[in-house]
């Protein structure tokens, strides 16, 4: 392991942020036109995410479950790792059922969500998942006073920018984080029975993006990404968002799975990450 230079995927942000700091990091499209953070935009988000996950009783080591489609805000969320805390990535597709499962067996007590449909599987089952303490929305909308939720604007308190000393708190945070350390919760889909939590480090995750680059002989900081896997799966996450941050690259997010060529189209990108299903559709 010690030939990767980086102890912790947020470790990878922060140097990232430094490194590529004006460079565009990730994209997403937003009425009608594509918005784009700069590495160091990004960064600042990430921090500001942290800062309110501390302020609302993050522990290092709690379980932040996310329920959302591939975008930016779900990428913001790895504030949660900035604050020492574990994800759990539960796949936008999955119905309140497989949701309540997941988030009961993780033991999650907060969790991001994309939009109003993702609340309604919440609200469904809100009886049933009594650890959830909070519920922050990539989208704005009301909820029901059973189940209050906000915006990870209001979360990350985004128009009071960081002050130098929540910085260097959030960053001393980020130095504890070494190869050991539990970074995320992956559920398996199901397929052979109930899911199965698969436990991975910082190293698992490191090595993976580090590794499969090495051996495709490296990657330039022009590639652009489009991201269209679900960032809920390991593959998606590794390879189009791990691996591209490490080295510069921008991320521009699809709008669904039946956008994905027209927005080939748009975004024109040098490289995908991909599965089976997608070539069989071309």
């Amino acid at each position: 392991m010690k030939s990767i230079p980086y102890q912790s995927i947020p470790g990878v942000m922060k140097s990232a942020a430094k490194k590529y700091a004006a460079q565009p990091a990730v994209s997403y499209k937003k009425d009608g036109s594509y918005v784009t953070l700069s590495y160091e935009r990004l960064y600042q988000r990430v921090l500001m995410a942290a800062r309110g996950l501390r302020k609302a009783g993050l522990q290092p080591g709690d379980r932040v479950a996310i329920l959302s489609e591939n975008r930016a805000g779900w990428v913001i969320a790895v504030g949660t790792q900035a604050a020492r805390g574990i994800t759990v990535p539960i796949y936008a597709t999955n119905t309140p059922e497989q949701v309540e499962y997941v988030i009961n067996h993780s033991g999650a007590e907060i969790i991001f969500i994309s939009n109003r449909l993702q609340y309604e599987k919440l609200l469904a089952i809100r009886e049933k998942i009594p650890g959830i303490r909070h519920v922050f929305s990539f989208e704005r909308f009301l909820g029901k006073p059973e189940l209050p939720v906000y915006t990870l604007y209001q979360l990350s308190e985004i128009s009071h920018s960081l002050t130098v000393a929540e910085q260097q708190e959030i960053e001393a945070e980020i130095e504890q984080l070494g190869h050991d350390d539990l970074i995320t919760i992956i559920y398996t889909s199901g397929t052979t029975g109930v899911p199965k939590g698969v436990m991975l480090t910082q190293a698992n995750m490191l090595f993976d993006a580090h590794y499969g680059v090495t051996k495709l002989g490296g990657m330039q900081q022009r590639e652009t990404f489009l991201s269209f896997l679900p960032l809920s799966h390991v593959l998606e996450r590794t390879a189009g968002y791990h691996a591209a941050l490490m080295n510069g690259c921008h991320i521009a997010f699809a709008e669904s799975v039946e956008k994905v060529v027209e927005n080939i189209a748009e975004i024109r990108p040098t490289m995908m990450v991909s599965v089976p299903r997608l070539f069989e559709k071309i």
